[in-house]
This record gives C-alpha cells, structure tokens and sequence, in this order.
C-alpha cells in the first residue's frame, strides 16, 4: 500500500525549497532581465512543483503552477518582459502556491476559487505577447506531427493543415461544443526510463490544459517476458484530449497545440509525438438542456457549467437565514489564519547537510571502530598489554569522541543566508508602498547559526528591518535637503567574533531622536531628569513594552510593539541587541547571539549541597581574596578590590535562596565574571572543576527563573543548574 502521508510529506519539503528558489530567482530576476540562466532556473523550480504535484494527484496546484510556468516560458522566449509590474503577479502567484501546499501539509482544503484573481491577472500578462512581432516559426502549425526533427514544413503540407483546422472548426459539432478535442498519438524513446522520466507525469500534465476524454495503451511493442528489459519502455498511448477553453478561431487552434507541445519539450528530441482533431459528437445531456442548446438559446459549455454548479454550505446557510454572509467571511478567515500554525505542527522539521560534513564524521565513525577493535585486541592479550597502551588506546578514543561532538553539532549548523534572502521581498515591497527608494545589501550570508537560533532569529530581524524603513530612511525629498543620495541603504550584514555571531541591521537614514527618547520617556514616568544617564541607557528605553517616538501609527510600525518583543526573543536565545547611531547619518542594530547552545563549557561550583555551572565565556577567573580586599561601599553594596579595581560581589545563596556552607568570601570561592564589558564576582562555597556539559531546556513544568538558562545531568547523574551570568547581574545590580 502507497503511504501517501509519507509522499506529501516528502512532496512539501521538496515544494518549499522550489518556492523559495522562486521567490528569490524572481527578485534578481527584476534586477538581471538578461541572466538566461537565472531564468532557466526559475522555470525549472515552477516546473518541478508542477510535475511533482500533479504526480501525487495534487491537480489544483499543478494547473495553477502551470499558468505560472507559461508566463515564464514566454519571458524566456523573449515574448515577455520580467518588469516590475509582471514580477508583482509572479511574487502573488509563488505566495498562492506556498498557501497551497501549506495546505497539503496541514490536511485542510483550499479553496481554488481564491486563484480566480490571480489567474486572471496571468492570463493578462499573456495578451502582451500579442503586441510582440512573433516570428513564422511561433507561428508554425503543429496539427500533424510534433518532433523538432520536423521543424521545416512544405507549404503544401502548411496549407493543408490549415486547411484541415479550417473544417474542423466550421463543423456543425465544432459550433455546437466550442470546446475541441484533438488525438494525440504519444510513441515515447524506449530509454525514456533511463533518463529518470516518468511518462505516467507527463500524460497527467495533460489534466492542467484540458479533460483526458480516453486513453488507450498500444502494447504491440511488448516483447514475450523473456526478453523483456525492466529498464526499457515499450508501451505507447493514444490519447483523446478535450481543450478546456473555448477554440472558435485558427488561432485558438495553434495556442492550444502550443499547450501540448509544451507538455511534451522534455521528449520530443527523441520520441514520436502526432497531435489530430478530432470531430467531438454532441455529448449526452438532459432532454431540456439540448432543446436549448438546438434553439440557439444557449451554448453547450453553459448547459454544463450549470450542470455543475452546486451551492456551498455557506451560501445555502445565509439564504436560510441561519448565519449572516459576515459571519461565514469571519470563520472562513479563521480557517485561513490556522493554515500556518496547522502547516508548522504537521510536517517533521528538515535540515540540509553539506555532504561534506557528513563524510567527515563517517570517516570519524570508521576511526573508532578501528580503535575500538585495537582495544579488545588489548584486553584479550592475556595481560601482556602495559599501562601505556592502554593510555594511548584512551587518548585515541577522548580525541575521536570530541571530534564526533564537534562534527555532529557542525550538522545543526547554517548558513545564515537562507534567512536573509527573504528580506529582499520584504524591503522591495515596503520600499513600494512607503513611496522610498531602499537597496538592501547582504553580507556574510555563508556565516552559520545553530539551526534553532535561524530558525528564531527571523521574526526579530522582519521588526528591525521594518523599524529602520519607516523610522529610519528618509524620504527621497528629504534626503537630498541633507545632502544624501535620493536611494536610501540597508545593511543586513553577519560575522563571527570568538564563540558568538553578531548580525548586524544598518541604515543610513536620520538615526534616533535622543531629545524625543528623553520627552517620551519623561511623559511615560520612566524618568525624572536625563541628567547622569548615558547615551546607552536612553536608547534601550526604545525596548520598553509601548515605548515609540512616532509622531503617528502607520502599517508598518508606530505602536510601540515591536522592540521590547525584538528584546525578547533575542534574549531567549541567550542573546543582546546593541545600538549604535548619529544624527542625521544612520542606526546599528547589532544582535549577538551564541554560535550553538547545546553543547557549552562550563565551570562547576559548589553551593550548599547543589552544584551550578558557569559558562567558561562568561568567566574571567578564580580566586580566594583576602580578608582587607573585601570592602562595603556606601550606598553600593559589597565589592572586591582585584588588582586595584572594585567589582561587585553577588552572594549567589542569597539569590538562589540556598543554605550554603561558607559566607565570608575570605574562606570560599569567587568567580569573577563578565558580561557586555561590565564585571561582577559570584561567590560559592567550592571550586569543582571545568567541563564540558550539555545544556538542556528546563521545559514548561518549570517557571522561568532568572538568571538561570538551563540545565544539565553531570557525569555522576546529578543535575545541575547552568547560570545565566547577565540575568544575575541584571536582578541583583541592576545592569
């Protein structure tokens, strides 16, 4: 039995990745018209998710995506121009696709009718064509045989094909249902197998431009079963199609033979492809409906829509009187809002892996088998083995297991371009709308992210990006008053400095209003006075839940709702957002974010009976002071005098409520640690040691505890609490 689950799951994964090729192929595409091979590669992605859902019976999806595919193979024939107002379509109609298949994996239905508009839009692009000066050849015939073999026609066999298309359509059938059927006669390569091609798909491409009325398999060509080749194709297929718009005019006749030809591009080099019409008898309908159709009243295609036609619950329910339309448009809504969450919940999350990465720790595997083997070898060698070869067989193994540590945490690891390249949309389509000129420059897109942290990271960038175009960059107007260029630039930027990864979002626009921060936050109660707070201080108040300078709310920001969650989420993450600005020359947002949290170096302390870890990157040193170094400042609490500098002492017991056995920092342990630049010293009973641990999420049975990040089992299988060292400062200093 087919686990169809199993393929729509595999069939989602494989969509999106075409979708996101899409989407950003068609953003350079606006850039670089004349890239051939951008374009070439933006067909195939459309024409993979077409194949690939019309394969699984996915027909909504793969008829869409091929009128899609046809705009994009007239701009390939240079038929079609990629300008803004066609690549606005293409974006909708890779946004409708990505709806779609969200559906597919969520197992909700979609709705085709939300298509009609955006088809209509394509269908517009289309007409363009017709004021290009088209060439013989795109105006060839094909109503007889299609192989590129055939390309030169005499023209008496032209005439005659026209001719025959001629009498087709004048025929009283052709009158009485527009709709022509043609036979199609498909002879395919026997080697069609070993080129990976599934002819089963490319008959189902068929569906997408009209209904299959019949199709018949020609077996002559099957040999008896002892000389059959598993690997050849021997079957041929006579086919009866039925075009599913109307055809009235020769010209009717060559787009829709275009249709099919086009179905058929991957094969006609090297199989035998015939297409006829076909004189359609007049179908079966009720008594009624051919006594209308024979009066001239109405048109066979109208007695079939209307045989069709069938009221949605929704319609029936409102023409009832039991739910008002407003009603139904609200739960419809809702249904369409779920779409997402549904998508998110239904499908296993993915990575790609560089193969590279893969090899690596495969080769890492068949060292330890290697060592492993040496070691039973030594343990079977009836005690003549010494003490060194059993250290080096030790070393051996302590040195592979670090290397397949590091080489499987590498396989979370990310480029972080996969989420920068979905803010190109995001600039262009604000740029649009806010009346802006705006380039958004990339850089550092193949640094890499713990696959978690990318995956958080996006919601929080799409707030920056959004903050610095409405707030940021100036009108074109305004720009030039200052002497700037009239096109404003953001700069999306990642780069790595020791054990984190900075991402960086700047504008070079008006930068942040210090006197506007100072009256807001004033007129908020969140200060008295300015005077005595640092530049710092005054711009993290643009943090603070309602905090906003807009002189008005607009679509994209204004609220004040926006920063205090980008705080949030970054600090969730283990991580800090940083400002940098100038007036009237830009703002820096800087993120710094963990390269990984899964894995840490930690230095285990002693408090009480319960062991806590310090993450080594947090820790400057270690060290027992004297009793004169530790001093009481005024109004400022405890602090140690280390080498002539005062830092202050956080007694952990106090903050985590714990009996200890050691108060006086004279007789116990200090760590002093650091975090943004500013210094604090942690006092514990006992030094443990340093260690690797593996930090893991306390879950939602546990509240939020601040200061603490997480936790971790020891090599004992005792649990231990990982500090979180800017939490500590944060509640007990208050920085």
């Amino acid at each position: 039995m087919v686990d169809y689950k199993k393929l729509y799951s595999i069939f989602v994964d494989e969509a999106m990745e075409r979708i996101a090729e899409l989407e950003g192929g068609l953003l350079q595409i606006e850039k670089s018209p004349d890239d051939k091979e951008l374009l070439n590669t933006i067909f195939r992605a459309a024409h993979t998710i077409k194949g690939s859902s019309g394969s699984l019976g996915l027909k909504d999806i793969s008829a869409f995506t091929h009128h899609m595919e046809e705009i994009l193979d007239l701009v390939r024939q240079e038929k079609l121009s990629p300008d803004k107002e066609l690549i606005n379509v293409l974006l909708d109609a890779t946004d409708m696709i990505k709806e779609m298949v969200e559906s597919v994996a969520s197992e909700t239905t979609f709705e085709f009718s939300r298509c009609e508009d955006l088809l209509k839009r394509m269908e517009e692009m289309k007409t363009r064509q017709e004021h290009v000066i088209r060439t013989p050849e795109s105006l060839r015939l094909s109503g007889d045989l299609i192989a590129r073999s055939d390309v030169s026609r005499s023209p008496e066999r032209s005439e005659r094909d026209e001719a025959i298309l001629k009498d087709e359509i004048a025929s009283p059938s052709a009158r009485n249902d527009n709709k022509k059927e043609y036979r199609i006669i498909f002879v395919p390569d026997p080697n069609l197998f070993k080129r990976g091609i599934d002819p089963s798909v490319i008959i189902n491409d068929l569906k997408n431009i009209g209904e299959i009325v019949s199709i018949k398999a020609n077996t002559d060509a099957v040999p008896m079963l002892s000389e059959l080749n598993c690997e050849n194709l021997y079957l041929g297929w006579d086919i009866q199609l039925k075009a599913n718009k109307k055809i009235e005019t020769i010209k009717d006749a060559h787009e829709f033979i275009e249709k099919i030809k086009e179905v058929f591009e991957f094969v006609e080099d090297s199989s035998e492809i015939k297409i006829l019409p076909v004189t359609v008898p007049e179908k079966n309908m009720p008594l009624m409906g051919k006594m209308l159709v024979d009066e001239g009243i109405v048109k066979t295609e109208d007695v079939e829509e209307a045989l069709k036609a069938q009221k949605k619950l929704g319609e029936i329910l409102v023409e009832q009187g039991k739910v008002s339309s407003g009603e139904i448009e609200k739960v419809l809504e809702k249904q369409r809002n779920k779409k997402v969450e549904s998508f998110k919940n239904s499908i296993s999350s993915t990575i790609r892996v560089d193969l590279k990465k893969l090899d690596h720790l495969i080769n890492i595997v068949g060292e330890m088998v290697i060592v492993h083997s040496m070691f039973q070898q030594t343990l079977q060698s009836n005690g003549n083995s010494t003490s060194e070869k059993f250290d080096h067989l030790f070393s051996q193994l302590q040195r592979i297991g670090k290397d397949i540590q590091e080489s499987a945490m590498s396989l979370r690891m990310l480029p972080v371009g996969e989420v920068f390249q979905r803010f190109t949309r995001l600039v262009r389509e604000l740029s649009a709308s806010k009346n802006k000129n705006m380039e958004l420059i990339i850089t550092g897109e193949d640094t890499e992210l713990d696959k978690g942290v990318l995956e958080k990271i996006a919601d929080p960038l799409v707030h920056l990006i959004r903050n610095s175009i409405d707030h940021g960059i100036e009108t074109p107007e305004e720009r030039l008053s200052k002497g700037k260029p009239a096109n404003g630039t953001i700069n999306l930027s990642a780069y790595q400095m020791g054990d984190s990864v900075y991402i960086d979002v700047e504008d070079d626009g008006r930068g942040l209003n210090k006197e506007k921060i100072i009256e807001k936050a004033i007129s908020k109660g969140i200060i008295n006075s300015a005077p005595g707070l640092t530049d710092d201080h005054l711009y993290n108040f643009i943090f603070m839940p309602g905090f906003s300078t807009a002189e008005s709310v607009t679509d994209v920001s204004g609220r004040g709702v926006g920063m205090d969650v980008v705080k949030k989420n970054i600090e969730s993450l283990n991580g800090r957002v940083y400002i940098r600005t100038k007036q009237n020359e830009g703002t820096t947002m800087s993120i710094k974010l963990p390269l990984t949290f899964a894995i840490i170096d930690g230095l285990t302390v002693l408090i009480g009976e319960e062991v806590f870890v310090v993450p080594i990157t947090s820790v400057v040193e270690s060290l027992r002071p004297h009793r004169d170094d530790v001093k009481t400042l005024n109004e400022k609490g405890e602090a140690i005098n280390i080498r002539g500098e005062f830092i202050p002492l956080v007694r952990l017991y106090k903050e985590l409520r714990i009996k200890p056995w050691k108060k006086d920092p004279w007789e116990a342990i200090v760590v002093v640690a650091s975090h943004d630049g500013k210094k604090c010293c942690l006092l514990a009973d006992e030094l443990v040691g340093e260690q690797q641990v593996v930090l893991k999420n306390l879950g939602t049975a546990m509240p939020k505890i601040k200061g603490i990040s997480g936790g971790t089992i020891l090599g004992d299988g005792k649990v231990a609490l990982v500090l979180d060292v800017h939490g500590i400062m944060e509640k007990s200093l208050g920085y």
